[in-house]
């Protein structure tokens, strides 16, 4: 689709001197070099300048201009997670596979391979390690630059290790640039992978033996949660022509998103904001992409130090939005998917508490919406405002019956929209053992206990 703009919307009614002036001497004809002196010598004054007639000059080079076309890469902007909108039709698909298209790849090959990403990755990278596996880069503060899969397998390390990195795909040249800057003497070389050429695909339904077929080149049962699905890469990316298509029927990608809502899990740019994010608040920890124990990378002082303090106050968790008028979701573990909810809430709105009359009350917020599909979607919230979880002998400010809830995004004086966090059983299990025995965890445990048994949050 092209983008075209009238000639009047695009001539100014006020033009400056100082552009009449330059376009004057733009547009004025060269004269011959044997002409310039005798016409500067028989000129005393400067030539008198007729305001009406330059303004006409200046719109008819204006409107002479040919009007650049805007291309179809650059007219329709990238949707994101947060952007789309369900149809009353959207139902959770129990089985399917989804092509990703907003991930991308990147080669990573050459003797210092493993050694290099060792130094720039939190999970640990080894040149023995020939499956895939989930990990983060991080800066110097300890903050998330990129979530991705390292992609190692025999085939691909048959010769040295190699792998391919999967990050979001409008981080591809920004993670390139990364990579480079940190080569400095290192014997590797770093290629983005052209599109065309490998898909990135998220299964679920399927067991890995059912998913094989000579156009699959790896598959990794996705760490970021249990019973979430496989993720795989295909030769080709099946939404492109000419290319190889998985022997199996796609889903929308938005079913992919929906799938990844209910069970809690971020992904991209769009939900995990690049430098501002702890990785243990987007539960990389809890997704098998931490290596406490490794060795030193960037970003590892903040990570191993609270890690030892055993203290995280906020993570990205599962919420359900509801009306003033609607029941209190009795499941404090599994969203329940309306797609006829109202879209009437913006991304990175503040979540504060109700009072008793439903109204916001002033004061600290307990979470920010990341995003939403209908009526369920993710939230950064603080554990002890939000839930019943315990993380400090402290404790927080959470009681049976509190209920919070988000200001209307278009802005009228209605209730505010209700939401309430989630806790899966897997995420309680994972950071339970993760971070119990953790030095600043040693007096929550009776009091986890209390928790855990303590009536759910409903009024």
């Amino acid at each position: 689709m092209s983008v075209h703009m009238s000639s009047t919307s695009r001539v100014s009614s006020f033009i400056c001197a100082s552009c009449l002036r330059t376009l004057g001497q733009a547009r004025r004809p060269r004269l011959p070099a044997s002409l310039v002196s005798s016409t500067a010598a028989s000129s005393t004054a400067p030539p008198r300048t007729n305001p009406a007639a330059s303004r006409r000059n200046v719109r008819s080079f204006l409107t002479s201009r040919p009007v650049p076309h805007t291309s179809q890469s650059t007219a329709l902007r990238r949707s994101f997670a947060t952007d789309l909108t369900p149809s009353s039709s959207l139902r959770p698909a129990t089985r399917g596979l989804a092509p990703l298209p907003n991930r991308r790849l990147i080669s990573l090959s050459g003797p210092d391979a493993a050694k290099f990403l060792q130094g720039l990755v939190t999970n640990n990278v080894d040149s023995n390690r020939q499956s895939p596996f989930f990990s983060a880069f991080l800066d110097a503060r300890g903050r998330v630059l990129w979530d991705v899969f390292i992609w190692t397998y025999p085939e691909l390390s048959a010769k040295e290790w190699a792998c391919y990195i999967e990050v979001d795909a409008a981080e591809v040249e920004a993670l390139g640039k990364h990579l480079k800057k940190h080569k400095l003497r290192s014997k590797i070389a770093i290629k983005t992978v052209d599109e065309n050429g490998i898909g990135v695909y998220s299964a679920w339904g399927f067991s890995q033996e059912e998913l094989q077929d000579q156009s699959l080149i790896a598959s990794l049962e996705d760490p970021r949660a249990p019973g979430f699905g496989i993720r795989c890469l295909f030769r080709g990316n099946g939404d492109l022509s000419g290319a190889v298509k998985p022997p199996f029927p796609t889903l929308d990608p938005l079913q992919y998103t929906l799938r990844r809502y209910l069970f809690g899990i971020p992904e991209g740019q769009s939900e995990i904001p690049r430098e501002s994010a702890l990785p243990m608040e987007c539960n990389v920890d809890l997704s098998d992409g931490i290596d406490f124990r490794k060795g030193c990378y960037v970003g590892q002082e903040l990570t191993i130090r609270t890690k030892h303090t055993g203290v995280v106050r906020k993570r990205v968790l599962p919420v359900q939005l509801y009306h003033d008028d609607d029941p209190v979701p009795q499941n404090d573990e599994e969203p329940t998917f309306e797609p006829a909810f109202d879209q009437l809430v913006a991304p990175g709105s503040d979540i504060k508490q109700l009072d008793r009359e439903g109204t916001i009350k002033k004061g600290r917020a307990a979470g920010k919406l990341i995003g939403n599909i209908g009526n369920v979607g993710l939230a950064l919230c603080r554990l002890e405002m939000m839930t019943s979880m315990r993380v400090s002998a402290e404790g927080g400010s959470w009681r049976p019956g509190v209920q919070f809830g988000l200001q209307r995004s278009d802005g009228s004086d209605a209730q505010p929209v209700r939401i309430k966090a989630l806790i899966p059983r897997w995420f309680r299990e994972r950071e339970k053992a993760l971070w119990d025995n953790s030095k600043g965890r040693t007096g929550v445990r009776s009091e986890r206990a209390t928790a855990l048994n303590s009536p759910s949050p409903i009024s």
